[in-house]
């Protein structure tokens, strides 16, 4: 019916679908809504959670897995460090959460560098060519370590920007409006509101500087309301992670905020931050440099600056 040289690329692609495996390291609530997400999408074969908990992982695989029969056949499993061998994206979630009444930033990247260091040494043992998304915080120091470790900057990729993106199209009016925003900077209180790039219903909208701080402060802090109602976030980081494996995985070459290690971009090095790139296939494929108003690089900068001293208060 497509000829033998559409079949033949029709069977490549459905090869190259069976053998794909995704795992989530860290199968606590929000690694495993990540696996959820993704097996719904039907994007992978396999998808292996791994957890020192070994009992929870494998109830949160069987639950995923139960959900699935009418859907699809993704095969979503607990393993150990051994089954995550020739994954194409290894997605880390494991660590302290952040919680609402956590002050203390430095405790928290102390405890969940030494969890994540360990987890490194698995990747490396197992899986070094694997594309890491890092979700663990505080996310832009955990995702700059681990490139520190030998990896490709291309291969690892920190999340929270555009999780930040998201939740400022919410704060500007979706999804009564059509809204177009992005956050660059620190995945954190550093972070960078696009202001001078928002498009809303198409058009490009001119805020007062009252109206720019209102809206940074109350699409910021929108995380933190959430944590002290719910206890933490889930869904929404789920959906921005499984947008980006997607993106991979399909080699959809899309526009997304992520934390990157930069190497003279924005006249930044050494640091890793929120940024705008081209996702695809091979992880990272372009970095993008808009055009950033004075305040917005200023932020940007004072952004950069923050994190770098303390990766090197945390790391000596």
């Amino acid at each position: 019916m497509f000829g033998k040289r559409t079949d033949k690329l029709l069977n490549h692609l459905i090869f190259q679908h069976k053998m794909t495996k995704i795992s989530v390291i860290g199968a606590g609530n929000l690694g495993a809504a990540i696996a959820n997400d993704i097996a719904l999408r039907d994007i992978v074969q396999e998808i292996v959670l791994v957890d020192i908990k070994k009992e929870m992982a494998e109830g949160q695989a069987a639950d995923i897995r139960q959900a699935l029969p009418f859907k699809n056949r993704t095969n979503v499993y607990y393993g150990d460090y051994a089954d995550i061998t020739n994954s194409a994206v290894i997605i880390i979630t494991a660590g302290k959460p952040r919680t609402a009444e956590m002050s203390d930033r430095l405790q928290l990247a102390e405890i969940n560098l030494k969890i994540v260091g360990s987890i490194v040494e698995q990747i490396k043992k197992y899986s070094p060519k694997s594309i890491i998304i890092t979700i663990t915080n505080p996310m832009d120091i955990i995702n700059h370590y681990i490139y520190r470790q030998g990896f490709p900057r291309e291969k690892v990729i920190g999340s929270g920007g555009q999780l930040d993106s998201s939740r400022l199209r919410v704060t500007l009016g979706f999804p009564e409006k059509d809204v177009e925003a992005y956050v660059l900077g620190e995945h954190g209180q550093n972070q960078v509101a696009l202001m001078s790039q928002v498009k809303i219903d198409g058009k490009k909208v001119d805020f007062t500087p009252r109206e720019k701080e209102e809206v940074r402060l109350k699409s910021r802090e929108s995380a933190l309301d959430v944590i002290k109602k719910k206890g933490s976030t889930i869904f929404a980081p789920a959906a921005n992670t499984g947008d980006m494996v997607e993106a991979i995985i399909k080699d959809r070459k899309r526009l997304m905020a992520c934390s990157v290690n930069l190497e003279g971009e924005y006249c930044l090095e050494d640091v890793s931050l929120g940024v705008l790139i081209i996702l695809g296939r091979k992880g990272i494929e372009i970095i993008e440099e808009w055009e950033l108003s004075e305040h917005e690089n200023e932020l940007l900068q004072d952004a950069a600056g923050k994190l770098k001293e303390f990766y090197t208060s945390l790391v000596k």
